[in-house]
């Protein structure tokens, strides 16, 4: 049978809006009730109500342009029903504490005949 489309939708909004892996989501879900409740569940739920490869099945079902729409639709509800604010959305943080470098390492073949 198919799976919840509030259910596959909230794990959708769950993975982007924390930057989370499909694994660490899972993870997350069982452990947190407050997930299951957004993802539509109404008792606490000791193990996965589905297998981890359906959310790349779904994913790839949905496309990115419509995984893009439900995400602008949530924010849009959010700003509307004033649980975000307009401007949580005007600053954008970059982290950039992982760059290239050009770093010798000891095993740099380079550094063999220093």
């Amino acid at each position: 049978p198919p799976l919840p489309t509030r259910l596959m939708a909230g794990l959708a909004i769950l993975k982007h809006s924390y930057d989370l892996s499909d694994e660490l989501l899972c993870e997350r879900w069982v452990e947190n009730p407050y997930y299951q409740f957004f993802c539509g569940e109404k008792f606490f739920q000791h193990r996965l109500v589905f297998d981890r490869s359906s959310l790349t099945r779904w994913r790839q079902r949905m496309g990115e342009e419509k995984l893009q729409a439900l995400l602008q639709e949530s924010l849009a509800v959010a700003t509307k029903t004033k649980a975000l604010k307009p401007s949580d959305l005007n600053r954008v943080f970059v982290d950039t504490t992982v760059r290239p470098k050009n770093v010798m390492f000891p095993t740099d073949a380079r550094l063999l005949n220093r």
